[in-house]
């Protein structure tokens, strides 16, 4: 960060820490840290707030994003077993309609969730599930996310070519909003990422059915 603010460089890198507890013994816990990724932070606050006072005028990027690599519980787990995908329809050990799902939410989004995670932040579900595919789908880390809306409907658009559908709420409406910009370009979309745990069959199927009737062609993902 030093080193971008003397020659006006545009560096980035990434930090990878463990959040290893600290012992009750050492200064940095007895000063108020718990683990050492913490620290780590701290360290990159400071230098940030070093640089900005020996240079109020600086144009430096000094932020920076922090993610943690979080497992789901095993009620989570079960649930995705659990979903019959051709129902669309969580299903028992029993082959009965589950009336609620065992991780205690109403919707396969919020268990990932900063809390649903049992992580500290303020994460949503939608966020740690779009920053997953983002780098499973081999964006960089700060790819620039816009958000379009469809008749009331956030959608996550990203390298002016694929969308994003995670959040409940997708309709006829949408659809129908969604065909009308692809159609009249609009917006370009080669690919469309639907998390499938959010749609409806017949949701789905109208989407299917009205991107076949595109003069372009519009690869649909449905991930669960």
């Amino acid at each position: 960060m030093a080193l971008n603010e003397e020659d006006g460089g545009q560096r980035t890198f990434i930090l990878c820490t463990i959040d290893q507890a600290l012992s009750n013994n050492t200064i940095a816990k007895k000063a108020g840290y718990n683990t050492i990724d913490e620290i780590s932070r701290e360290r990159i606050t400071r230098v940030a707030a070093k640089i900005r006072a020996n240079n109020p005028a600086t144009n430096s990027d000094l932020g920076f994003k922090h993610y943690r690599f979080a497992t789901p519980t095993q009620q989570t787990l079960d649930d995705l077993d659990s979903f019959d995908i051709a129902t669309g329809h969580f299903i028992n050990a029993s082959g009965q309609l589950a009336a609620f799902t065992e991780s205690g939410f109403t919707d396969m989004i919020n268990p990932f969730s900063a809390r649903g995670l049992g992580v500290p932040g303020g994460a949503s579900g939608e966020e740690t599930l779009l920053t997953t595919w983002l780098v499973a789908d081999g964006y960089k880390m700060d790819i620039d996310v816009q958000t379009v809306d469809f008749s009331g409907y956030c959608a996550r658009y990203v390298d002016n070519t694929r969308l994003y559908l995670i959040d409940e709420r997708w309709g006829t409406e949408q659809t129908r909003d969604l065909l009308n910009h692809i159609g009249t370009h609009q917006l370009p979309v080669q690919t469309i990422v639907i998390y499938g745990y959010s749609f409806d069959l017949e949701s789905i199927r109208e989407l299917e059915i009205g991107l076949k009737q595109l003069d372009q062609k519009v690869n649909l993902v449905k991930r669960y």
